[in-house]
């Protein structure tokens, strides 16, 4: 609860990738202890950030998870945001008809649990909804419902907009007094509103203001005293200056030479952090460069010298005439020998260099890469790519190519996975990357006791790019890995 609460004031804010990373957070701890409503929210609250960023369709997938979630536990509250939530994304895109759908939903479960203001609410959605399809009789029909219970719970800020809404809704079928009517109850409802919040501010400043004065009255009495025991107290104050002005003298000078040491140890941090960045780049281009390097040896040294081998064998096949078949056989296996390895060495080479990686950039090197693992029946890999438009730096490219292939190599070794999904979304200043399967998962307290080098190759070729990597996991429901670097 406290990290989706902090999510929240960071979505406030507009922070809203920091708001995703504490309602992961949340999540990730609310299916622990299988707090299901928790699980509901913040699926629905990592929705909404991704709404509030015009990403729609993320926005749509997470709601539609909240609201898996919240028909599992059947909690009404959650149901109701869900279905509200996937209204106003499918409004938004211009879908009145699909939003009307969640907002009946929406209205039903506020009626079985009698709440008015959630009622009012769906019902002005619903109206809205009818009024975008020109649907203007039964737009009217569920404003006036909506007035109906303003009016019985004296709801006056809603009501102010149920005036507004009719109002349109009669401009728009040219019944133009009963425009005017509602337009004109809508501008004396917000006059009065204006009235009573203007008088509740003067009541509110008059308080304040007769308490100020009585503080100020009671600060005078306290400073008359004062200024009778100032005169007694006077001489003592001018030996105290000039012992503090010395102190203080001393303490400047402290001040300054420990301020130039602090300044010059600084410095020194940062050139070192130059060099070590410096290092840490020329050790990866250098290895990308011995990649490059030995997969070109490998396809134009060995490869090349394999089949000058295969072509030299099959010329001396026609030679050596021969006749009885375990002589074929073994004729026929060396020459599936050499073909095989020739195979080998190509994909070897390939692997550790790809073409489209060097030649079209990152996104064409992940779709070949997920493209050769989806020919299977037994895996199925879904590629979602957003905003990468442009080609990054060729070592972070580089960086994110091997370490998406070390990532996918893990679930493919460990995790029995049927179905893998990899998403690339490139933000204004942010590029994230997540990995998620349905296989069997692993304990992430354990993380660091691991022996493998996997995880740690991921988790530093990310701190060099000043990126961030978090593991997701649990036994038996599958792994998340969500890479956030700044582009």
């Amino acid at each position: 609860i406290s990290y989706n609460d902090i999510g929240i004031v960071y979505k406030s804010m507009k922070n809203y990738t920091e708001a995703m990373k504490y309602y992961r957070q949340s999540n990730t701890l609310s299916n622990q202890v299988n707090f299901g409503k928790g699980i509901a929210n913040t699926l629905n609250n990592i929705g909404t950030c991704f709404f509030e960023l015009k990403n729609t369709d993320s926005a749509i997938y997470y709601y539609n998870k909240g609201l898996e979630k919240s028909l599992e536990i059947n909690d009404p509250g959650s149901l109701s945001t869900s279905y509200n939530n996937l209204g106003n994304t499918y409004g938004y895109n211009d879908k009145p008809n699909k939003a009307l759908g969640y907002y009946l939903k929406c209205l039903e479960i506020d009626k079985s649990e009698n709440d008015s203001y959630g009622m009012v609410l769906s019902l002005l959605n619903i109206g809205e909804a009818n009024k975008e399809m020109k649907q203007y009789n039964n737009a009217l029909d569920y404003f006036k419902q909506a007035e109906k219970i303003c009016l019985e719970e004296d709801a006056k800020p809603l009501l102010k907009e149920v005036y507004r809404s009719i109002s349109d809704c009669y401009q728009k079928t040219n019944q133009l007094d009963k425009a005017y009517f509602y337009l004109d109850k809508y501008s004396q409802l917000k006059d009065s509103l204006l009235n009573e919040e203007s008088i509740q501010q003067i009541a509110e400043m008059q308080t304040r203001f007769e308490t100020e004065k009585k503080d100020l009255e009671i600060k005078k009495q306290q400073a008359e005293l004062l200024v009778n025991k100032a005169d007694a107290t006077k001489r003592k104050i001018l030996n105290y200056i000039l012992i503090a002005a010395a102190l203080l003298t001393l303490l400047i000078s402290y001040l300054f030479y420990n301020r130039y040491t602090l300044k010059q140890k600084a410095l020194l941090n940062t050139e070192i952090l130059k060099q070590q960045e410096l290092r840490s780049k020329a050790i990866i281009e250098a290895e990308e460069n011995e990649r490059r390097r030995i997969a070109q040896d490998l396809h134009d040294g060995v490869g090349q010298i394999l089949s000058a081998a295969k072509l030299n064998l099959s010329g001396l096949q026609d030679r050596l005439h021969l006749t009885d078949i375990e002589s074929q056989t073994m004729f026929k296996n060396s020459m599936d020998l050499v073909d095989d390895s020739v195979k080998e060495v190509r994909a070897v080479s390939h692997n550790m260099m790809p073409n489209a990686l060097l030649k079209s950039g990152l996104v064409a090197a992940v779709r070949e890469f997920v493209n050769k693992l989806n020919t299977g029946e037994k895996l199925k890999i879904d590629l979602e790519i957003n905003g990468l438009n442009e080609r990054l730096e060729q070592t972070t490219e580089a960086i994110l190519f091997r370490v998406l292939q070390e990532i996918v190599s893990n679930i493919v070794k460990h995790a029995k996975a049927s179905h893998i999904s990899i998403q690339l979304i490139k933000h204004d200043t942010e590029l994230t990357v997540m990995v998620e399967d349905n296989g069997v998962g692993f304990d992430t307290k354990k993380i660091n006791n691991f022996d493998g080098i996997g995880l740690k190759n991921i988790q530093s070729r990310i701190a060099f790019l000043k990126g961030s990597v978090n593991f997701d996991s649990a036994i038996g429901r599958g792994t998340t890995v969500v890479i956030e670097i700044p582009v």
